[in-house]
């Protein structure tokens, strides 16, 4: 029996929930921890400065180079084996602490869907539901993506349908009905986002929201007519993105001030308002909560097996144990899919001794922000030199520009925009000097430890295939 193949209508659902995340909007606007109302305009500067110029590079490496391996076959082509497993162990190290961020967003609203907003604050529930759920969807991403499919569909409307919903509900009762005064006033000083340390770390945040765009490449031989519609679905995928995010964060602060927002329940709290103003059963909130959880089971579905897939799928033999690289008929390493959910485990028992859930999402979001930009300075390198060494493109091949300077260029910007992001990820936010000295030491500390030990792995594999 033939496997479906992924249409372009899946693709692009697969590519939404990849791309957007609803937790950001509340995140962005709050005033403890994001850019307040400045996240309206950052939203919009960095969807044109950021998003679409990454967004249109991806889909023109994809065109080009029609192979799961992603962004390691990429750098690859442009630095060789050493920098592609770099490139892929980066990315897999750092989505390990985007998981645990992420399930913690998910068990909050698994508890608003219950109806019980304050199970949300039980660690012992949180850390049972997460690991839970890991390990389900880490057993569900080993078949592959044409199966996985189902679960990132639904996942992108459950995404996309609450943020739709919020931006309705705001301006219905807001402005069509002055329900209600907007909770906030936009004016050019409120919207100006004020440069302090906290707001750095806001703005790296808010382009690490905007990266995303090279996971699905990972599956581009699962794909129907992948020249033509990956690249197609990308910018489809990206024009629905960049308007959630600047609707949903002007309709989010209409609803509450941004010191009202908080980073982990902002969006779940708006909806309960939206609904208060207009007269909704609050079981609507339980229901949009239920809304949201899938699309975190979506986006984790695709994020559980492609970093996996580049990894322990794509790299040279030897690197690995044989039995962490050998795939099902999927392409998927099973073993090495069970060997992360098993870290992730560990991981998420250990950020359960932090104070609060708050805490804990906030730490760890502000952790992933560092770590996870940093494969994408090799993705700019890496299509800077394949350009400059390229003498000609093939008719059905996808191009950004056909100006191979103006390319070229665009990507040195886009990588002076990524390498300003880690800065400011990094800066740091405590109030006090031995707080900094402990934070400094895990943002910068930890994206260290996880360079070396890449490069130790790739050395150790090289001289044992000496001997």
């Amino acid at each position: 029996m033939t496997k479906s193949k992924i249409s372009f209508k899946e693709l692009v659902f697969m590519n939404i929930s990849a791309l957007y995340g609803i937790r950001w909007i509340a995140k962005s606007t709050s005033a403890s921890f994001g850019l307040g109302l400045g996240a309206i305009p950052s939203w919009a500067v960095f969807m044109v400065l950021f998003f679409i110029p990454q967004a249109f590079m991806c889909a023109e490496l994809a065109s080009t180079y029609q192979s799961d391996g992603g962004l390691y076959t990429w750098v690859r082509e442009a630095f060789g084996t050493k920098y592609a497993f770099m490139v892929s162990w980066l990315n897999w190290t750092a989505k390990i602490f985007w998981y645990a961020s992420f399930l913690t967003f998910f068990a909050v609203n698994f508890a608003y869907m219950l109806g019980e907003p304050s199970l949300s604050e039980n660690k012992i529930l949180v850390l049972v539901l997460s690991v839970a759920l890991f390990w389900i969807l880490s057993w569900i991403s080993t078949k592959g993506m044409s199966f996985g499919k189902f679960f990132t569909s639904i996942g992108s409307f459950g995404s996309t349908i609450p943020t739709i919903l919020l931006i309705s509900m705001a301006f219905i009762a807001i402005v069509l009905l002055d329900k209600a005064p907007s909770a906030s006033t936009y004016t050019v000083s409120t919207l100006m986002p004020k440069l302090n340390p906290d707001s750095l770390v806001a703005i790296s945040g808010i382009i690490f929201a905007y990266t995303g765009a090279e996971i699905t490449a990972n599956f581009i031989t699962e794909m129907d007519q992948p020249k033509k519609n990956f690249p197609r679905a990308i910018i489809v995928s990206a024009a629905v993105v960049c308007v959630l995010y600047i609707l949903g964060s002007i309709s989010i602060s209409m609803l509450l001030s941004p010191e009202e927002i908080s980073s982990s329940t902002g969006i779940l709290d708006s909806l309960s308002r939206g609904c208060e103003l207009l007269g909704i059963p609050t079981v609507f909130i339980q229901l949009l909560a239920a809304g949201i959880s899938l699309s975190i089971i979506g986006a984790l579905v695709l994020y559980i097996a492609s970093p996996i897939k580049m990894l322990f799928g794509s790299v040279e033999k030897g690197l690995f144990p044989e039995k962490l690289t050998e795939a099902n008929e999927h392409g998927i390493p099973v073993k090495a899919v069970y060997l992360q959910a098993i870290i992730v485990t560990v991981l998420l028992a250990a950020t359960s001794l932090l104070p609060g859930v708050d805490t804990i999402y906030n730490v760890l979001v502000t952790m992933t922000a560092l770590t996870s930009l940093f494969p994408y300075v090799l993705l700019f390198l890496a299509y800077i030199k394949i350009k400059k060494r390229q003498k000609t493109v093939d008719k059905d091949t996808y191009v950004m520009t056909k100006n191979k300077k103006l390319a070229v260029g665009i990507a040195i910007f886009e990588l002076v925009i990524c390498i300003i992001a880690i800065i400011c990820s990094a800066y740091p936010v405590m109030d006090t000097l031995k707080d900094n000295i402990v934070y400094e030491i895990e943002m910068i500390g930890g994206g260290l430890l996880v360079i070396l030990s890449g490069l130790y792995i790739w050395r150790r594999s090289k001289l044992q295939n000496k001997l």
